[in-house]
């Protein structure tokens, strides 16, 4: 017997589904042989707004309206419609419509300034969304950083380094002397203070001023405080991010001669799907270097090495997931130093990889650098030019310290505190003996940041 019920209910709700269907279907053939059928074709509206086709009741609503443009209750039908479908376009298009139509009856019009207002209300509402959190932002960044050096002096491979013999006017080389220091340790403390604006929902304006001061372990060869600042321009345009940024750095070295560079750049990046994208770019800095000697054993670089660079770039970017992106770029540099032997033209490649995982953004890269140089550095050697073969490998995590420590939540819970660990291995193959190097670093960074504008 439950058997037997069950199939009686079964078969009933499809008999009624069915005739709900073939309901539907004759609805239109009836309207097809009969299109001016007031009350057949609201019918059919009806029938169609109650199975969710909006359209088809828009499209048909939209028809009696021109051939019954007198009639009030068509018009607020088909408005109630198109609030529905929250199409404010569409909706004013067809406030406008009626408006200007002289058949519409004030009835109708009291009700469309009512949905003038909403759709006031409506584009208001987008308006405040589309726009930024807050107009303007300012945060100083704190940071600290320690970092291991497997070779800072930079000694060759064979511990030896390119010299031309000037008494018996002959290539040769001489050792390394011992007071070479290979292992060392650097910190790094500083601030930066950044200040923008967002001027819209696709556009900002910021400047970044920042302050740091390096110091070494055993030696102070490496040892100097930094002076810089950015200022950078940001667009969303379309499919494209634009980047524009000029900027400035001023190293004071404690045993080394200092310099200034001032730059300017520009990026781009162009969405071409949800996976795929491409980057190109193009940079110029000039640097001078100062002429003071802040220590006899050093030889001056001065104008020698101040220059003027170009570089331009083109990169490939595909997202094999969500939080996975592979990167493929192609580089070129042109470096014109005052003194041609420091100056050289290069061609890079590099591929990264980048991991978002639960504690932090893992990159890894390699790249790869032809370095050659324009002239001869005849104090070294006179018979060949200096071309450089590098090779960088590069590990990073990046994250907040909430995820590399969970239980660090309990002091940061605003999560304003950032870390960055960073492996490179650098191995170069130069042509000339002195410059044959690899060398390491570690380095460990710790940033706190005080944000200064909620």
């Amino acid at each position: 017997m439950l058997i037997l019920r069950n199939l009686i209910i079964f078969l009933l709700s499809l008999s009624i589904l069915v005739s709900s269907k073939l309901s539907a279907e004759i609805s239109f053939e009836e309207i097809l042989d009969d299109p001016a059928d007031l009350e057949l074709n609201l019918k059919y509206a009806k029938e169609q707004q109650v199975l969710g086709n909006l359209k088809n009741t828009i499209g048909t609503l939209e028809r009696l309206n021109m051939l019954y443009p007198v009639n009030t209750d068509i018009k607020v039908y088909l408005l109630s419609i198109l609030l529905k479908i929250d199409s404010i376009s569409r909706l004013q298009l067809a406030v406008d419509t009626m408006l200007q139509d002289e058949n519409t009856s004030k009835e109708a019009r009291d009700y469309i300034e009512t949905i003038i207002e909403i759709i006031k209300k409506q584009k208001s509402e987008e308006k405040e969304k589309a726009k930024p959190k807050y107009e303007h932002f300012a945060y100083l960044d704190i940071n600290y950083m320690t970092t291991d050096h497997s070779n800072i002096d930079g000694k060759s491979k064979s511990g030896r380094m390119s010299e031309f013999d000037e008494k018996n006017n002959e290539e040769g080389f001489r050792l390394f002397s011992e007071g070479t220091t290979l292992f060392e340790q650097t910190y790094s403390k500083g601030a930066s203070l950044t200040v923008g604006k967002n001027l819209n929902a696709t556009s900002a304006i910021s400047l970044n001023l920042g302050l740091s001061q390096i110091t070494q372990d055993k030696k102070d060869t490496t040892a100097n405080d930094v002076k810089s600042g950015t200022v950078t321009y940001t667009k969303i345009l379309g499919k494209h991010f634009i980047l524009p940024y000029v900027y400035y750095s001023s190293p004071n070295y404690r045993k080394s001669d200092d310099f200034n560079t001032l730059g300017v750049g520009f990026a781009n990046t162009y969405n071409i799907n949800k996976d795929n994208s491409i980057s190109y770019g193009a940079t110029y800095s000039n640097t001078n270097y100062d002429k003071v000697l802040r220590n006899k054993d050093h030889k001056a670089l001065g104008n020698n090495a101040s220059n003027e660079t170009y570089g331009i770039n083109v990169g490939y970017n595909y997202s094999l997931s969500d939080t996975s992106l592979v990167k493929a770029k192609v580089s070129y540099t042109d470096k014109n130093a005052q003194a041609d032997f420091n100056g050289y033209e290069g061609v890079g490649y590099d591929v990264s990889f980048t991991k978002l995982l639960p504690i932090g953004t893992l990159v890894v890269s390699k790249k790869f650098l032809e370095n050659n140089h324009d002239e001869k550095n005849s104090f070294i050697n006179r018979s060949s030019n200096r071309v450089d073969d590098v090779r960088i490998t590069k590990f990073q995590l990046t994250g907040k310290v909430n995820q590399l420590i969970p239980f660090f939540e309990i002091f940061d819970k605003k999560e304003l505190f950032f870390f960055n660990i960073n492996h490179v291995k650098q191995d170069v193959d130069s042509s000339l003996l002195t410059y044959n190097a690899i060398r390491e670093t570690t380095s460990f960074n710790i940033i706190k940041r005080f944000s200064l504008y909620e």
